[in-house]
């Protein structure tokens, strides 16, 4: 019996951890969030695409995917979609998109 409950422990977990649309390393969905609101912060605040980049060059990160991730939603505040985004709704939109596996 314990077999049977464990595997199905196992089975369910796998299922989880495959299911994950992509990687965040240490990162959680908040935290996408938290960036895409301080990135576009930095937009609003008149700093260039170029220096937004350069920011994150000078970051340190726990896992190499997390550069990735914020280089892309930079991407996406620094580009049209960030023309209609105010810093709160940044941030919602890029945590709910996470959350939904986007």
């Amino acid at each position: 019996m314990i077999r049977l409950i464990l595997s199905a422990v196992f089975v369910a977990f796998s299922a989880t951890v495959q299911s994950a649309p992509y990687p965040l390393g240490t990162m959680t969905c908040d935290d996408i969030g938290r960036f895409a609101s301080e990135a576009m912060q930095w937009r609003k605040d008149g700093m260039t695409r170029e220096q937004a980049m350069a920011n994150l060059e000078s970051r340190t990160y726990n896992d190499p995917v997390e550069k990735e991730n914020l280089i892309a939603v930079a991407g996406m505040v620094f580009g049209n979609y960030g023309r209609n985004w105010s810093v709160e709704s940044a941030g919602n939109v890029m945590r709910n998109d996470c959350l939904a596996g986007r």
